[in-house]
């Protein structure tokens, strides 16, 4: 795993996609302040009770806890050997970190593979918990918006958003159709092989032995990966459900941190209504085109809780609200990823040095 995780998680591409993070929150945020901020706002902060922020930071652990639970259950040492809880709550995190850096989130399921990989577990076994537990979130989702649109008389949310959630929604029914033919179809993965033998073929068709090296470690990979799937869907269905009961609670979790904001500026907003507003919200992030849904994120909250909150308050609020349920977890992962980085190049160097060594020793 480790060339291609040199490539992904090259300190150069990192800061690059962390400045666009930052650049586009900042534009999100200008934007926002730009028309939204009132005399209503200096109310929002002299009217701002801080026990109930110290609430907020409860909720942001309990979110680490419940991410690295989700991926901890599956290593019951039945057919994937044990990861430390801890482990497991980073690897979460570091897939936070960098799916806020690159586009469309892309980069925190390699992270989480990387950190879970490097603990011992098999690649193709960090795909298949990775894979059951994003169409957990898929089905969650889904589930979420039934309610949404059975209880709120068709949706709330503003017509300026009507086309980022469309995008988003077919964005989800793309996933989802491709997840279900994959999950319910495991050989199908034997076209991936196929299409992945091509590309190689283009890639490396001037290094024909490092090409069928690469042909060969990935079709193996794709051999254990139906393998994995086949045997969590087929003997392991009740940790499948926990996963899923994992998922519910975790994203509950998330929807109540946006509550207790608005409670610790004074408002007094009604619980389902904040509920059925981040069931929408969490599915554009999801779905967002920007790194970290930069920008959008900003936006978007502003734009959803206008309608239930009044306007001076809404910087304030998605301030507080992009700080708890994003950048602590990016500054936490951040960490994380780079401390371990470091150590795996380190590792990488002392190796390169020993092998040299050794070179050295036997040349005539």
């Amino acid at each position: 795993m480790g060339t291609g995780m040199d490539l992904i998680f090259d300190k150069k591409h990192i800061l690059k996609g962390f400045r666009l993070f930052v650049l586009l929150s900042l534009l999100g945020f200008a934007t926002i302040f730009f028309f939204t901020t009132t005399g209503e706002s200096l109310k929002a902060l002299q009217s701002f009770k801080a026990e109930f922020l110290f609430l907020a930071f409860f909720l942001v652990l309990v979110d680490f806890f419940l991410g690295g639970l989700r991926i901890y259950v599956f290593f019951t040492k039945s057919i994937l050997k044990r990861v430390s809880l801890l482990d497991c709550a980073k690897a979460n995190l570091a897939n936070i970190f960098v799916a806020a850096i690159t586009p469309s989130n892309t980069g925190g399921g390699p992270a989480q593979l990387y950190i879970l990989n490097r603990r011992g577990v098999p690649l193709s076994g960090a795909i298949s918990v990775s894979l059951i537990n994003f169409f957990s979130s898929m089905f969650f989702f889904f589930l979420g918006f039934l309610a949404v649109f059975f209880f709120t008389d068709g949706g709330i949310s503003p017509k300026g958003l009507a086309y980022l959630i469309r995008y988003s929604f077919l964005v989800f029914s793309l996933v989802s159709v491709m997840g279900v033919f994959l999950l319910i179809k495991p050989e199908s993965l034997s076209f991936l092989f196929k299409i992945f033998s091509w590309i190689a073929g283009i890639i490396w068709k001037k290094d024909k032995e490092k090409q069928k090296r690469i042909s060969e470690k990935f079709k193996d990979q794709v051999v254990q990966l139906r393998f994995y799937l086949q045997h969590f869907f087929h003997n392991e269905r009740l940790i499948l459900f926990g996963s899923f009961l994992l998922t519910i609670l975790l994203y509950f979790n998330k929807y109540l941190i946006a509550y207790v904001i608005l409670r610790s500026l004074g408002l007094d907003v009604n619980f389902m209504q904040v509920m059925y507003l981040q069931i929408i919200q969490f599915f554009i992030l999801y779905f967002s085109p920007t790194p970290g849904a930069s920008g959008i994120a900003e936006v978007s909250s502003v734009s959803l809780m206008s309608t239930i909150i009044p306007t001076g308050y809404l910087p304030v609020f998605a301030i507080l609200w992009r700080f708890f349920t994003t950048y602590v977890g990016v500054t936490c992962g951040g960490w994380i990823t780079l401390k371990d980085l470091n150590q795996h190049f380190k590792e990488k160097q002392i190796e390169l040095e020993r092998v040299a060594e050794k070179a050295h020793l036997a040349a005539p």
